[in-house]
């Protein structure tokens, strides 16, 4: 097994090998060299949050082609401000400028458990839950399901708004193909005048999904930082209508609403506007080409092996199906290894280095995906499956 430098080992912990996709449990991505000099520049003096903020906003209202925007603790910080903007819309807190010395701390301690009298409904189609949206309920919200796991109607989306106590309509994007389209969510909920909420957290790339959302209506985006952009892990945009980010200003970190807890550093905004600004002017296509080549030089190492189909597959956007992402699958025979795929995807994680990689079950396929794979890992990766299956038959 080649050797590679293990930056944990002087903590008694093992590196990752990253073979799987940006994943908040193994530290999000790692952020270019001119990030971490933006956020020590940022050290070295103290600033006013709310001024910094709203610096930032404008960044990521230039990027995503909004109209205002907000950086957050993450991406579920994100969804949770965006719930609060939607539930304090046409409330008093309107009234208040975060950039202005006020207070308006009374108004914004309602969430989440005081909501009498506030819309506090968010219309979901059943098919388009997740875990991540139980950070509407956190800022109070009540999820309103419509139709199956099998689809909605347009009628069912339509007659679920109640405009007594709906806030918003939500929409994930990476779900079911089952799930109504967002430009048909859009157009309904326009209909009866209420936002839409988009958490595209993951939706990067392509690089042209920044401006997608806003371009096609939605009133509140969430992208992650901490992913695709490579800006610090906890990390995150929200990105949108101009009255709707300031509700969710008004009660986010320094102040004492809802998203107090989720704190957001002087050095973390200034190295996620850095790495905006990066992905922004970055070569995509070479990047995707390099990505396809490591795929490819993969599946030439792994189809070889006897017993062993190895191939190259593309993840792709839902609605557009264009592809994302270039994989290496690789689909062991179980009966003559006397294991599954599954139990090879464990016994990578289990190594040293721990590998991370992804398993389907719906095709007994471990994928690898390069898109977090430093230099030489892709060495390090065929060359443990190797050994595993060679200790499997005895070898």
């Amino acid at each position: 097994m080649r050797e590679i430098y293990n930056p944990y080992e002087k903590y008694g912990l093992r590196r990752v090998v990253n073979a799987s996709s940006s994943l908040t449990r193994l530290g999000g991505s790692i952020a270019p060299p001119e990030v971490f000099r933006a956020m020590e520049d940022a050290s070295k003096s103290f600033v006013q949050i709310p001024e910094l903020q709203h610096w930032a906003g404008k960044a990521i209202a230039e990027a995503t082609g909004a109209e205002a925007g907000l950086p957050t603790a993450g991406s579920s910080n994100a969804i949770l401000l965006a719930a609060a903007a939607c539930i304090m819309k046409g409330t008093e807190l309107e009234k208040y400028d975060p950039l202005k010395l006020e207070t308006w701390t009374h108004i914004i301690k309602k969430l989440p458990m005081h909501t009498k009298g506030l819309k506090t409904e968010f219309i979901v189609q059943r098919s388009n839950r997740n875990v991540y949206d139980h950070a509407v309920e956190c800022a109070g919200g009540r999820f309103v399901e419509v139709g199956t796991e099998e689809g909605t109607t347009e009628k069912e989306l339509s007659e679920a708004y109640n405009p007594g106590k709906t806030a918003a309509y939500y929409f994930t994007d990476r779900t079911s193909e089952k799930r109504l389209p967002l430009a048909t969510v859009i157009r309904i909920a326009h209909e009866h005048d209420a936002p839409v909420i988009v958490d595209a957290a993951s939706e990067l790339p392509p690089k042209k999904n920044l401006r997608k959302y806003i371009s096609k209506g939605a009133d509140l985006v969430i992208i992650s930082g901490g992913k695709f952009l490579s800006g610090p892990n906890n990390s995150g945009i929200l990105a949108g209508r101009k009255d709707l980010v300031k509700l969710a200003h008004l009660q986010a970190y320094p102040f004492h609403g809802v998203g107090r807890a989720s704190k957001m550093c002087r050095e973390t905004i200034a190295g996620l506007v850095t790495a905006l600004k990066i992905y922004v002017k970055q070569d995509e296509e070479s990047i995707f080409r390099a990505w396809e080549n490591k795929a490819k030089w993969m599946v030439e190492q792994m189809d070889v092996i006897p017993d062993v189909e190895a191939g190259l597959s593309f993840e792709t956007t839902i609605e557009e199906k264009e592809p994302m992402v270039p994989l290496c699958y690789v689909k062991i025979d179980e009966n003559v290894f006397g294991m599954t795929g599954e139990e090879l995807f464990h016994k990578l994680r289990e190594g040293d280095p721990s590998i991370e990689t992804r398993y389907r079950a719906s095709s007994g396929r471990l994928m690898i995906n390069p898109e977090f794979m430093l230099d030489d890992e892709e060495y390090i990766v065929t060359e443990r499956i190797r050994e595993i299956l060679t200790q499997a038959i005895g070898g």
